[in-house]
């Protein structure tokens, strides 16, 4: 069986076993739970409570606006250590991590938000009874928001990995390039890109420039059929940068679940990757799991 036709079934499976009657418009969940805080202002603590309280109002995505506090939604058993939470947890396992804007978790149920990141029916299927939390945070000042271009930064400073970036084809490919970096890894990097060989990295640091744009203009499907270098550098984005089969390289998600209820997604950012200590104020909001079972009308 095909890849796409794969596809097409899970699709098919998950829309089976979701509600019919507005199932996304209808999503409900309970008031969600803050498993650690470390807060110093009431705007943020006030932001905290409105994505815990489910009668807090959805934001369409038309109206969602930066700010410098942060979302990330990561697996619950990656920043606790048991009931506990993990001071020394990550926002994630790589030098830089995907980013959203704090709002996308008002109103939205752990679906919905799944759906606006732009997971597709396959992606959300592997999630199934995995416990979730939203992580909130404000970096500290020495992380700042790329000015150059309106966050599309060229990365052409030393100090390239202490901004946070709106994630176009073109500053992903060279911040692939730029964390590869040296075949030996700095010792002080506390997140250091790894590869499993020498030729990857050379891959990731040196694919032609010619190449990469006419990588980012074919369609994902079409890359993996015809393999080759292309679809090995295009897997490298994907396990390296987490850049999946979605990614659109304007800035805003692309949801895939829900095309048709004039949801269009969210704004996306890649940040430096932190550990929460690191942080200047952060939250961890249990947002629960999700679980599907057949509905009989």
């Amino acid at each position: 069986m095909s890849k796409l036709m794969l596809s097409a079934l899970v699709a098919f499976f998950l829309i089976a076993l979701l509600p019919t009657e507005n199932a996304i418009c209808q999503e409900s969940y309970s008031e969600r739970k803050v498993i650690g805080e470390e807060s110093k202002t009431a705007e943020f603590r006030q932001l905290v409570k409105q994505i815990c309280d489910p009668a807090t109002k959805m934001i369409p995505d038309t109206r969602f606006k930066r700010s410098n506090v942060y979302l990330r939604l990561t697996n619950r058993t990656y920043v606790l250590n048991g009931d506990k939470l993990n001071q020394n947890a990550a926002l994630g396992g790589s030098p830089y991590v995907f980013l959203t804007v704090p709002k996308v978790g008002f109103g939205r149920s752990l679906y919905e938000i799944y759906s606006d990141l732009g997971y597709d029916a396959e992606g959300v299927l592997k999630q199934r009874n995995k416990n979730m939390v939203a992580i909130v945070f404000r970096y500290k000042s020495e992380i700042k928001f790329s000015s150059d271009r309106e966050g599309h930064g060229l990365l052409d400073k030393d100090d390239f990995d202490q901004y946070v970036y709106v994630p176009t084809w073109k500053n992903a490919f060279t911040l692939l390039s730029r964390l590869a970096g040296d075949k030996t890894p700095n010792p002080k990097d506390p997140f250091p890109m790894k590869f499993s060989d020498e030729s990857s990295q050379n891959l990731a640091r040196f694919f032609p420039a010619e190449r990469r744009k006419h990588l980012s203009q074919l369609p994902y499907s079409l890359l993996r059929m015809a393999g080759g270098p292309d679809w090995e550098y295009r897997q490298l984005l994907e396990s390296k940068m987490s850049m999946n089969s979605h990614f659109r390289g304007v800035g805003i998600t692309e949801n895939t679940l829900s095309p048709a209820d004039n949801r269009k997604g969210v704004p996306e950012f890649i940040g430096p990757n932190r550990t929460l200590d690191e942080l200047l104020e952060y939250a961890v909001i249990d947002v629960g799991r999700m679980e599907f079972k057949e509905v009989h009308n």
